[in-house]
């Protein structure tokens, strides 16, 4: 049995180098451990050169791991394993491979997506379409999980040189292109700090996403604006393909949030010892102040 059990895991960790080598990831595993690390995964450059992003892997192979809970799976963990990877100083992603039907499945390990069990034991759920491949490459690249929460919070730290930017601005325009008649209709947002929106744009956000509403596509990209519709012009006002939004804009209070929070990461804390205090006494015979140090 425990050949068998061997076997398994041997199976899954090869299965999971290889699929992190076809997305162009150095794969080094890790020996044995209790806690159960079993390899680390570094991003290659696009010139095929170590990047220096590190991930670590607990690897999980067999069908019994594959535990159904409604639309996708659920792991049960122990607390030990949860206090090393959750102060582990890599992101610590859970890998499931099932060798009988070759699916393998990825878990980001987030405090906030633990459930709380009894005796220290613990669940994470896994969605049973997180498939560890390229559709999902770049959420692992980046170190997070795929929740909304955790893309949301990585999301708004990247976008914090543009917020600073905004801050120093009061008139501020947002030009995107709605491309009518194409499935990848928003492509790109252009902001303009002027009173003029039709000046040259000082800043530019290559981004792009189908959606219904100008509405969702602000809540994805920019939530950390509020805005005003100030323009819309037709697509039939131009070539027929290409309509235009033009948004007045301002920092919303999430991006306020994120300035005050990022003074905060960077401010000082107060002394560990404060200073000796120092006392004046009067000197009647110099008529001076003396300055008498502390015991």
């Amino acid at each position: 049995m425990a050949d068998t059990l061997d076997q398994t895991d041997r199976e899954g960790i090869h299965a999971v180098g290889l699929i992190f080598t076809r997305l162009n990831w150095i794969f080094r595993e890790q020996p044995t451990s209790d806690y159960g690390i079993d390899a680390q995964a570094e991003k290659r450059n696009p010139d095929g050169k170590a990047g220096g992003k590190l991930i670590a892997l607990q690897i999980k192979s067999g069908p019994s791991y594959f535990r159904p809970r409604g639309d996708g799976f659920v792991y049960y963990g122990e607390a030990r394993h949860r206090e090393y990877w959750s102060n582990h100083s890599l992101p610590v992603f859970l890998i499931l491979h099932n060798p009988e039907t070759n699916v393998t499945l990825w878990q980001r390990i987030e405090e906030h997506l633990i459930e709380e069990g009894q005796d220290g034991r613990w669940a994470i759920a896994i969605p049973a379409d997180q498939t560890l491949d390229e559709r999902h490459e770049h959420f692992i690249a980046a170190g997070i999980a795929s929740d909304v929460a955790s893309t949301r919070r990585a999301q708004l730290a990247l976008d914090l040189p543009a917020i600073r930017q905004f801050a120093e601005h009061s008139e501020i325009y947002l030009r995107i292109e709605d491309w009518v008649n194409k499935t990848l209709n928003f492509r790109g947002a252009a902001a303009v700090f002027s009173e003029e929106p039709d000046a040259e744009a000082d800043l530019y956000f290559n981004v792009a996403m189908p959606a219904y509403t100008i509405d969702y596509f602000m809540a994805v990209f920019f939530p950390w604006l509020d805005w005003t519709l100030h323009e819309y012009q037709d697509a039939d006002d131009g070539a027929g393909e290409v309509a235009l939004h033009i948004l007045r804009v301002e920092l919303s209070d999430v991006g306020k949030a994120a300035l005050t929070l990022d003074e905060f990461y960077q401010s000082k804390l107060p002394p560990f010892q404060p200073e000796p205090e120092i006392s004046y006494i009067r000197d009647e015979r110099e008529d001076e102040w003396d300055i008498e140090e502390p015991n």
